[in-house]
Formats: C-alpha cells, sequence, structure tokens
C-alpha cells in the first residue's frame, strides 16, 4: 500500500519515510500541501502523514482538496498536529481528516493507527468491488430483462398471427372476435376453419393460468386442434366427432409424471353450413351462449371436466340448431369473471345484458361494445385474466342487407 509524507521540516519527513518503509509502505514524501496534493491526484496514494501547519496549503485544506476532487479511490489522510484545543479537532474533522497524531511524534501510535487505516480502506476497496459485481450484475439482468420482453413482445405477435384474420370467413357463415391478453401472451386461444366442403370445425380454449407457461401450451393444444397442424394431430375422422376428439386430446395432456398442472378448458365442435346444425363437446369450458335475432339466450348444458386432469374422461357431444340470424358466442371465464373496483364479477347477467341490447348488431359492433363494457367494469386497472371472445353468426335470410348499425363496407 502507498503511502505520502507532506511536511516542510525534513528530519520529520525523513524520519517517518523510515519508519514507514520499516513497515513495508511503499512510500512518497513532499514538503509542502500543493505538491502533496499534486502527487495524490497523479499516484495511487491511499494514505497520507501530513503536518498541520505549513507554507501555502496547510493540512485542513489539503483535506478539504482531497475531500473535494474527483479520485477514484478512497485516500485515508492523519494530521500532524500539537494542537489539541476542541476547537482545532473540529476544524480538521470537518474538512476531511480521518485520524490525528500529536507531537512529538510516537511511533508505536503511528504504527496502529496505520493499522486501523489499512482496515478500513481493505474494507472500502472490498465495498467498492461488491459494488461494481452489483452494478455488473443489474446491468446484465437489464440487458436479459429487455431480451425477454424483445421476446415477449415477438411471442405475442406470433400469437396473434395464429388467431383468424381479420378477413376470414367460412361462407355463408359469419365471424367475429374479441382477444384482450391480460399478460403480452395469452392462455386463450380460438379458431374455425372448414373440414369439408358443408362442415365447418371451430374450438375456444383457455389453458389454466397466464403467461409464457398457458401460451406455450394453449400453442401446443392450438396445433392439436387444426387439422393438418403437424406430426401427432388426430386423423382427419377424429375432427368430425367432437366427443371423441376431446377423450384423444385428454389422453394426450394427461402425464402422471409431470408436476406441472397441464389443463385446459376447451369447446369443440362442427357446424353444417347448409342445416346450421351443430355438434359440441365441452371440457369444463363456460357454457357457449345461442342468441336469437330476437335477443333471446339459450345456453348449452355443462359438459365434462377439463382436459389433462384425469385420464380415461369421457365426454358427450351435444347438438343444436342455428337458424338465420342465430349466433353462437364462445368465451373464456376472463369475461364473466372479471372483477370490477370492489371485486364484484361481471357475471353471467351482464354478460347477457350486453348480448340482448346487441343482438341486432352488427359483429364488430357486439365484440367492441362488450370490450368497451368490460373495460368500464374494471375501471383503471388491467385486466387480471386473458379475455376472448369467438361469434359465429348463421346469416339471416336477408343476409345481404346490413345491420342497422352496420358502418358502410363494414364487414358482418
Amino acid at each position: 500500500m502507498k503511502a505520502l509524507v507532506i511536511d516542510d521540516a525534513p528530519d520529520i519527513r525523513i524520519y517517518v519515510r523510515a519508519l514507514l518503509e520499516k513497515w513495508g509502505y511503499e512510500t512518497e514524501d513532499a514538503s509542502e500541501g500543493l505538491d502533496g496534493f499534486s502527487r495524490i491526484k497523479q499516484s495511487d496514494i491511499r494514505i497520507v502523514v501530513c503536518d498541520w501547519v505549513m507554507p501555502g496549503m496547510s493540512g485542513p485544506d489539503l483535506c478539504r482538496a482531497v475531500r473535494e476532487a474527483d479520485l477514484a479511490r478512497y485516500v485515508y489522510v492523519i494530521l500532524l498536529t500539537g494542537r489539541a484545543d476542541k476547537a482545532d479537532l473540529l476544524e480538521g474533522l470537518n474538512a476531511g481528516a480521518d485520524d490525528f497524531l500529536s507531537k512529538p511524534l510516537d511511533a508505536q501510535v503511528l504504527k496502529a493507527r496505520l493499522r486501523v487505516a489499512e482496515r478500513i480502506l481493505n474494507l472500502e476497496q472490498r465495498l467498492a468491488e461488491q459494488n461494481r459485481e452489483l452494478w455488473d450484475s443489474r446491468n446484465r439482468l437489464e440487458q436479459a430483462y429487455g431480451q425477454i420482453q424483445t421476446d415477449l413482445a415477438t411471442a405475442a405477435r406470433i400469437q396473434v398471427q395464429m388467431l383468424p384474420t381479420s378477413d376470414r370467413v367460412v361462407f355463408p357463415f359469419q365471424a367475429e372476435w374479441l382477444f384482450l391478453p391480460a399478460a403480452q401472451v395469452s392462455g386463450d386461444s380460438f379458431n374455425f376453419f372448414e373440414l369439408t366442403p358443408n362442415l365447418i370445425g371451430f374450438y375456444h380454449l383457455d389453458v389454466s393460468g397466464h403467461g409464457i407457461p398457458a401460451a406455450l401450451l394453449s400453442a401446443s393444444l392450438s396445433r392439436s386442434l387444426t387439422p393438418g397442424g403437424g406430426p401427432g394431430v388426430a386423423a382427419q375422422a377424429d375432427f368430425l366427432d367432437p366427443a371423441r376428439f376431446l377423450a384423444d386430446l385428454n389422453r394426450q395432456l394427461v402425464d402422471p409424471d409431470s408436476e406441472i398442472e397441464n389443463f385446459a378448458t376447451i369447446i369443440y365442435g362442427t357446424l353444417d353450413k347448409r342445416t346450421g346444425e351443430a355438434a359440441i363437446a365441452l371440457a369444463g369450458h363456460p357454457l357457449p351462449i345461442v342468441l336469437h335475432p330476437s335477443g333471446e339466450i339459450e345456453y348449452l348444458k355443462p359438459g365434462g371436466l377439463p382436459v389433462g386432469m384425469f385420464s380415461d374422461v369421457a365426454y358427450n357431444a351435444q347438438v343444436l340448431h342455428l337458424g338465420p340470424g342465430d349466433r353462437m358466442i364462445l368465451y373464456s371465464d376472463g369475461v364473466t369473471e372479471c372483477q370490477g373496483p370492489h371485486g364484484e364479477l361481471f357475471g353471467d347477467d351482464q354478460m347477457k345484458a350486453v348480448m340482448a341490447a346487441t343482438a341486432r348488431s352488427s359483429l364488430p359492433r357486439l365484440t367492441s361494445t362488450l370490450a368497451d363494457r368490460l373495460r368500464e367494469w374494471r375501471g383503471q386497472s388491467d385486466f387480471e385474466d386473458d379475455i376472448s371472445v369467438l361469434v359465429l353468426e348463421r346469416p339471416s335470410e336477408s343476409s345481404n342487407e346490413a345491420h342497422p348499425d352496420q358502418f358502410p363496407g363494414e364487414r358482418r
């Protein structure tokens, strides 16, 4: 460790420097304060033993200069003085001195004070190193967090791209949907597609939990629920039998060795484009709504357990008939379980009220009205659960006529 002796008396400089070198310190000396301050700035000096009274820059002045300088290290200053007044000691401490030694100098006392200085400087060095490590860790965490946010944004865009496109229809049926994820990525998913020239397949699913794990399972299930989704997906014939399809999917998802609860609520069904007849199997999902043009609402009967919970669960398909102008509304529990500022649930009654009020509105108006009502209900807080809605409408006999509130060029 390097030390600097500053004193205008040559004999004291020589004596103190000889002691320091004997005790293992690397030393320099200066005869006055300005020269000493210049050496402190230019060299890696950690300890200064300095006289109080010197021409030019005094010991307290040197302390003030050192403390005001932008040094990358702490410099421990011991003042040599023959003064013992309280006011003088306070002046030195306020100037930035760390310790005092009275003249005439006692070598053993100086040695003990230097050991104290070393302990303090070693502690300061360890703290500085720990601060650097913490700062480096903070920077790495910020970089990792930034990368995670970038990846999540990319995943969110990919997930949205997996949803039906805004211009997609399965003629003559019309479709509209609402997708409001609670996080950047969602555990909800839905889709519809042609199985045969006369048959539509559709699904709506809600994976337990939120965020990345739910989104990954949702993407995997969406792949399994879509014909041509890739290896391991059910055969075409299975898509035509909703009950058997969900039973097979459940067996694939149940993993007795997994510590992760991989389960999801699902609706899967088929819809005949010619007759409006639908066969629907439910796995723990909120009951679909059939909305008639009059505003009357019907619900399906409850179905089986969510997929992924227990093996060998049987599912039954319910058959319903969509008449001209009827709408089938599939939705996640994030809609009815949306909480207001005081914990009150949006509930089935609010859902039915919005549906009835928009029974003769265009499909985009229906979903936008529901979205506005949910945001109003939630208040200033973000949604706690993913919200998604899929609406399929069988056109009325006057399907070429616009809905009363449909804007020019708006898709029904």
